[in-house]
């Protein structure tokens, strides 16, 4: 969908950079919703300490520390898992044990274990083999197991010893949860052994995922499988394949695909299912749909139907960013004309694809789609039409009260709910949320933290899906903050959610850290947020150096430490553990090291006009103005608006070197 927010102040208005498709379907901005952190879990505040415990994200229901020391993985070590166990959480345990250093051996049944190996069950708690296992180490926490492993995608972990040795058991409510709580158990690793941990947990959203949603380039393939493999381990369970600059999806919605582009389809779809992420197909025939065409209801079963033979379980009909009226002949005259009408239509189309398709199928998840008219709470008579008349079992994807919004509130998800259903029967929804999309802003990065959905919208919607950037690999912390939202709300703390987001893609290089922060924080502006300022730490570096210099004092020196690591972008963010980050940011950080240096002669400059240096100064001036040309520069591909200029800070960098030669005028 179009993504069309508006911004304050002239002083950072930027143009809107695509075709306002939904200008007419957006209203103003209804802030009803509020960010609501809170520390205690739904478990209760009392869920136990956690010292010498690595921090788990999303954050668990429960998790406090066991009793006896750490389970060894850095030598042999038993996967006990019953014929049957979910292969793809069998692979993940061995690559966690391969990761630490061990060797792992996978067994049916544990006899006569070698002496100083460790051993970990593995499958669902209903598994006679791991079963006892889990009420024996689990005992402790036997009520808080019972409640996780009785949960759709629940799971339990408990330590301690069985057949003599280190024992851990992972135990889910189903293959889902047991693959969850490997991804748990790779997070508690230290020098090669796993913490001593009681966890019971489960999400509180249903769906939980990525929907690539957006205008502009689309995702490479490479990316679209790192992605799945990232989502995977932050225990995300869907995504959704919905590129609006994929031809098949909405200019050539008809056509099928070609053996090639199924034989990458499949692939996709392949390590969606190995890392227990649905994945979701959106075919968008709004465009040029006649919706009372028999023909073209047959052209969209059988784009469906060629897409279940290859394994998709999951699809949306989106008609979104089309016309808001009946446009052809036929809907004119078994319909007629008026958005309730429209909206008649295309329930009467939605209903037969379900009838003909999903309503056939027993292994499908229910039919999704969104509206023509999908923001906003209050009711029209689109939304009543639409209401009455689609399917109940129906599920709407709904973007909050703004087409981008800052704020989602449980309040306003309850009044969608009956807007998109009836009194009787509210609609099920799912939250598609533009953050941190920046197709409408090809020039800006949105890096800042998840903020403004309510702790507890859990209770009134299905799940939601984040609909990322044109930049994939940059999209990661943001997806990140999404899982630990959506598995668990009450607990979300943005910040702490974001250090743990930047600190595993990072990786352990102290020096890879620091600049990852200092790129992130140059790109967290978003949209006049109050929330997320403008470069917060730059910000700070500047007006403390404005300060001293003001005062006579020398300066603090937190601007010119900034300045030299901006300048080494380039050579440290692709050390990262995610090279792709880097790959994506290569303009952004590129300008930011150029600004980096004209910062760095901006302070020389200054000095030297103190002391009278008038050489220094010009040549100094020169090397700022040099800098502000190179970092201006176009250099950032896009699909439609050519090559565009980045933009950092919002600017915070350019306008600092503006001041600071507006401060030294030219001999």
């Amino acid at each position: 969908m179009n993504t069309t927010p508006v911004r304050g102040g002239a002083r950072r208005r930027r143009s809107v950079l695509l075709l306002i498709a939904v200008a007419a379907l957006a209203i103003a901005l209804v802030v009803t919703g509020w960010l609501v952190v809170s520390r205690e879990r739904p478990g209760g505040p009392g869920t136990g300490k956690t010292t010498g415990i690595a921090s788990v994200f999303p954050v668990p229901q429960h998790l406090r520390a066991g009793t006896g020391g750490p389970i060894p993985l850095n030598g042999h070590v038993y996967i006990v898992a019953s014929p049957g166990t979910d292969q793809a959480s069998i692979a993940a345990l061995q690559d966690v044990v391969a990761g630490a250093g061990g060797t792992a051996e996978t067994v049916a049944a544990l006899n006569s274990p070698a002496a100083g190996s460790s051993a970990v069950y593995l499958g669902t708690a209903a598994d006679p083999t791991v079963s006892p296992v889990l009420k024996e180490l689990g005992k402790e926490s036997a009520a808080e197991n019972q409640d996780a492993v009785g949960r759709a995608e629940g799971y339990a972990i408990a330590t301690g010893k069985t057949s003599g040795i280190p024992t851990a058991v992972l135990a889910g409510r189903d293959a889902d949860g047991v693959f969850h709580a490997v991804q748990t158990m790779r997070q508690l690793l230290k020098d090669g052994s796993m913490a001593a941990v009681r966890v019971s947990d489960w999400p509180l959203m249903e769906t939980r995922g990525v929907i690539e949603g957006f205008y502009g380039i689309p995702w490479s393939h490479q990316a679209r499988l790192d992605v799945l493999e990232f989502a995977g381990r932050q225990k995300m369970n869907t995504y959704i394949y919905s590129p609006k600059d994929d031809p098949l999806l909405r200019e050539k919605w008809r056509a099928l695909y070609s053996d090639a582009e199924l034989k990458e389809l499949q692939e996709l779809i392949n390590t969606a299912v190995a890392n227990h992420i649905r994945f979701t197909y959106a075919l968008s025939p709004g465009i040029d749909s006649c919706y009372s065409s028999k023909a073209d209801l047959d052209f969209a079963v059988a784009k469906l139907e060629s897409l279940y033979s290859i394994g998709v379980r999951s699809f949306v009909i989106p008609l979104d960013d089309i016309a808001t009226k009946v446009q052809c002949a036929e809907d004119l005259k078994d319909f007629g004309s008026g958005q309730a009408n429209l909206a008649k239509a295309q329930a009467s189309f939605l209903n037969d694809v379900n009838d003909r398709f999903i309503s056939a199928k027993e292994d499908i998840q229910p039919l999704q789609t969104v509206p023509t008219f999908y923001n906003g709470s209050r009711s029209n008579a689109y939304k009543r039409e639409l209401g009455r008349a689609l399917n109940p079992g129906i599920v709407v994807q709904w973007t909050g009260e703004d087409v981008v919004s800052h704020r989602i509130s449980g309040d306003s998800a309850e009044t969608a709910r009956l807007t998109y259903g009836t009194p009787g029967s509210p609609r099920e929804l799912l939250i598609w949320d533009n953050y941190p999309v920046n197709d409408f802003s090809q020039d800006h990065l949105f890096m800042a933290p998840v903020i403004g959905r309510d702790s507890e919208l859990y209770k009134s919607v299905r799940g939601i899906v984040t609909n990322p950037m044109i930049e994939p690999y940059l999209s990661l912390p943001a997806i990140f903050n999404y899982a630990d939202l959506s598995w668990n709300g009450p607990a979300y703390d943005p910040r702490k959610s974001m250090d743990a987001a930047l600190d595993q893609i990072s990786g352990p290089d102290l020096e890879v850290q620091a600049a990852v922060k200092a790129f992130v924080d140059l790109n967290q502006d978003w949209q006049d947020d109050e929330l997320t300022p403008s470069a917060p730490e730059l910000r700070r570096d500047i007006e403390q150096f404005w300060a001293d210099y003001d005062a006579g004092r020398s300066p603090s020196g937190g601007l010119k430490a900034r300045a030299e690591l901006l300048q080494r972008l380039p050579e440290l963010l692709p050390r990262m553990a995610v090279p792709g980050f880097a790959s994506d940011a290569t303009h952004w950080a590129t300008a930011a090291a150029n600004y980096g240096r004209g910062v760095q002669e901006a302070l020389v400059m200054l000095d030297a006009a103190k002391r009278g240096d008038s050489p220094v100064v010009a040549e100094a001036r020169r090397n700022v103005q040099a800098a502000l040309v190179a970092a201006g520069a176009k250099t950032q591909p896009t699909l439609e608006l050519g090559v565009v200029t980045p933009v950092l800070g919002d600017s915070e960098l350019k306008a600092f070197l503006e001041r600071a030669l507006q401060r030294v005028p030219p001999n």
